[in-house]
């Protein structure tokens, strides 16, 4: 009906689930406050199909977080990558727990860079799409620190001539950084960032985040 929602949340013990909360529009109702993103809940629902029915929430005040307007978007393109790249009912409490830490994280940090590439370098390994930081493909060498490389999703990291105008290329040095999680310079930030982009992209098919639209005009006008 036109008073209810189909609601996407993100449980740490089954994973994404499709609820319906009947009658959640109406002024009086008892779900209408709750229903806030990146709000931790506990809920109840019932049903076998899978769109659940929504059937009691509540709310744990003292876990809740508040983001400032300039991380809102960041979080916005978290939730949309778990709902484009997670299926329903498939639990992921590893993720979940990654994903509370970097909404807790955005909330208080004012560059969201590393956080973000941390969230999507741990969610690709949780879908099974790891990117290998450790060993060169193709000869399963250690990545040479002193040596360049080219990224290709679903191989990895492959040693690289750099006369090749066709291609980007990463020192050893700055894979093994982003291996390490450590983000403290442009020239790391700007590598795990073209890295994690490719393979989303890969792994999306195709399909282009909202989010990216929306980044791209704020962008454009800034």
């Amino acid at each position: 009906s036109e008073s209810s929602q189909i609601i996407n949340l993100f449980s740490r013990h089954f994973g994404r689930v499709d609820l319906i909360a009947k009658g959640s529009k109406r002024p009086k109702s008892k779900f209408k406050s709750f229903l806030q993103p990146f709000t931790p809940i506990l809920v109840s629902w019932s049903g076998r199909s899978q769109l659940k029915t929504l059937r009691s929430i509540d709310i744990n005040i003292k876990q809740k977080t508040t983001l400032p307007n300039k991380q809102l978007m960041s979080a916005f393109y978290l939730n949309e990558l778990i709902l484009s790249l997670l299926t329903t009912t498939d639990p992921y409490p590893e993720l979940f727990d990654c994903y509370a830490l970097t909404i807790d994280k955005l909330s208080d940090v004012d560059c969201s860079e590393a956080v973000l590439r941390t969230f999507e370098i741990n969610l690709l390994s949780q879908i099974g799409y790891a990117i290998n930081f450790q060993t060169e493909a193709m000869s399963s060498n250690d990545i040479d620190t002193e040596q360049v490389y080219r990224f290709v999703v679903e191989e990895g990291f492959i040693r690289s001539n750099t006369k090749d105008p066709h291609h980007s290329f990463i020192k050893g040095s700055i894979i093994k950084a982003i291996e390490r999680g450590d983000y403290s310079t442009s020239k790391v930030l700007k590598a795990a960032k073209g890295i994690t982009r490719k393979s989303i992209k890969y792994h999306l098919s195709g399909k282009e985040l909202n989010t990216k639209k929306v980044f791209r005009s704020i962008n454009k006008y800034n």
